[in-house]
């Protein structure tokens, strides 16, 4: 695919000249890996993305340098830039992280669950089935993080969601593959409605055991995804 896969959408990445053009850089090119539009192990062309997005170099290398931050982009001297594949150590980590922080938001969450919490869950569900019968990944990805985020805000701990997304970046990138597999969106849906369930019974034990289940969905995609893209994956 390379970075002719950014011209997909070239709306993306008009940029707007009274904003910092090395922010706007660093989340198109975020947002082109975590969905693979450039894929693990693409070569990295800082010229090629010069005159992609009409900017000089400094503000691409700005962007390179945080993405390489991000875990997304390895940069090595004298060999090139390239798009990192998907380290398999550093998603277990993220993993583990996640999983402490979203069950323990889980849990708190059933301690103030309201009605009206129900009604937002069940609203998104809605839409999430409604992209994943078009076969909209992206749209259904968005979702996705407004389902989490509407358990944060439950649990009356919203920042905490914050954190959450600062540790799930090379999650996120597996997910967007896994969301290509439509069983992939059929079975996050159906996790995502028991989900509902547990918090609506307000049983914290409940609501924390279901969302301990729900997020080991990562281990299910890696097995679905790896034998169709094996390149993509090392044990780093």
């Amino acid at each position: 695919m390379g970075q002719a896969g950014l011209q997909q959408r070239p709306d993306t990445f008009t940029l707007d000249r009274k904003l910092p053009a090395a922010e706007q850089v660093y989340r198109a090119l975020r947002e082109a890996i975590l969905t693979c539009r450039l894929e693990p192990n693409e070569a990295i062309s800082e010229n090629r993305l010069c005159s992609m997005f009409g900017v000089s170099r400094s503000p691409v290398r700005t962007a390179i340098t945080r993405l390489a931050e991000d875990g997304l982009i390895d940069i090595f001297p004298q060999r090139g830039t390239f798009v990192a594949p998907i380290k398999l150590r550093q998603v277990r980590e993220a993993q583990f992280a996640r999983s402490a922080l979203e069950v323990a938001l889980a849990a708190e969450a059933a301690r103030h669950w309201r009605d009206a919490d129900t009604k937002a869950l069940k609203a998104n569900l809605a839409r999430q089935e409604r992209h994943a019968r078009a076969g909209d990944g992206w749209a259904f990805y968005l979702d996705n993080e407004s389902f989490h985020q509407v358990i944060a805000q439950a649990a009356r701990m919203e920042g905490v969601w914050g954190t959450v997304q600062s540790v799930k970046t090379l999650w996120d990138r597996i997910g967007h593959m896994a969301n290509r597999v439509p069983a992939h969106m059929a079975d996050i849906i159906a996790e995502h409605r028991a989900l509902v369930e547990a918090l609506d019974s307000r049983d914290p034990k409940r609501a924390a055991a279901c969302m301990k289940r729900h997020l080991k969905s990562v281990d299910h995609a890696i097995a679905r995804l790896r034998p169709l893209h094996g390149d993509y994956f090392v044990e780093e």
